[in-house]
């Protein structure tokens, strides 16, 4: 029989209960030994508790049709017995607090202030019980070196507790992060529906190409792997390069007019914007750039400027190379 893998808080609660466990265990054991009450049956029901029971509850986990409502149910057990040991321990004050703390945490965190409480009752019911069968024996003192064990339990507890949070945390962000990334890449995209798209990777080696780019580019020159560099006027890379810099670093949105050298030997002007995608130590993985042709605009703009009258006509006060340089290099 091939067991199931269990629920995301089976898996995080195992290694936490298992070491925890064995750690009351230890002060059990010392406190019977500091009281001179340590029996057979004593040691034989802790082992049973606190050294097999942690396996069975992980086990339970892994057989259980609803993996994730066993482990809920498991913590809540854990509440009831860790009371029932509080009376055990004559409700040693060091000892109850650090069990009922452990309790408290391990509910709280899975399932809020709702959960809290049914472990605190719990807790509770079982200390009643177990105190009402023994006879409510009330010892609440302990020596140094249990109160010493009670206390840096408690700390190490909580604080693994924390870290474990922490790195769910983490992931949570990470996740929440992926998905922002990811919506704002397709808004950027869809915006740009009708216009050439090319990813690329850290040495601008082309990633992915839109198949718009099949209007003006033979494909090996925009497959996978190939440099986009070779895609632009060579009197155009300084600024294409320039440009995807500001992408990376500055986060840039603003539009450059890149000549590209397209399969029929024309350098068809286009608009190029781009957007960075970042990984968590805000190393840029890939851009993500979009090309808009503006070739017809820039060459009615073009004709504008050489019509009779204009500035940049011949003649006038002005001239093309200051109001379009990209236009007129080479």
């Amino acid at each position: 029989m091939q067991l199931a893998r269990p629920h995301l808080i089976a898996r995080i609660d195992y290694a936490p209960r298992a070491l925890a466990f064995g750690y009351i265990f230890l002060v059990v054991v010392a406190l019977s030994v500091e009281r001179g009450a340590l029996t057979w049956p004593t040691l034989a029901l802790g082992i049973a508790q606190f050294l097999v029971y942690p396996h069975l509850a992980y086990l339970h986990t892994r057989i259980a049709a609803n993996s994730k409502r066993a482990e809920l149910s498991n913590l809540l057990l854990d509440s009831l017995m860790l009371g029932a040991w509080a009376a055990q321990a004559h409700f040693a004050l060091w000892v109850g607090c650090g069990l009922l703390i452990g309790a408290c945490i391990s509910n709280a965190a899975n399932g809020g202030i709702r959960r809290l409480g049914g472990a605190i009752a719990l807790f509770a019911a079982g200390a009643i019980g177990w105190g009402a069968f023994l006879g409510f024996p009330f010892q609440p003192a302990t020596g140094p070196y249990v109160s010493g064990l009670c206390i840096g339990g408690i700390i190490g507890y909580a604080s693994w507790i924390g870290i474990l949070s922490h790195a769910q945390n983490r992931r949570l962000l990470r996740a929440r992060d992926a998905v922002s990334k990811s919506e704002e890449q397709f808004r950027f995209i869809a915006e740009h529906a009708g216009d050439l798209v090319v990813v690329l990777g850290p040495l601008e080696l082309i990633r992915y190409a839109s198949p718009s780019h099949a209007r003006y580019f033979k494909r090996d020159a925009y497959r996978p792997g190939q440099p986009w560099f070779d895609l632009v006027h060579p009197e155009d890379r300084g600024h294409a390069r320039h440009l995807l810099d500001r992408i990376a670093f500055a986060r840039t949105r603003e539009r450059v007019p890149l000549r590209m050298l397209a399969a029929s030997g024309a350098c068809p002007v286009m608009e190029c914007q781009g957007n960075a995608v970042w990984d968590d130590t805000r190393n840029v993985q890939m851009l993500v750039l979009i090309l808009h042709d503006v070739d017809a605009r820039v060459r009615t703009d073009v004709e504008l400027q050489l019509s009779p009258g204009s500035p940049a006509a011949p003649g006038g006060t002005g001239s093309v190379g200051e109001s379009a340089p990209w236009v007129w290099r080479g």
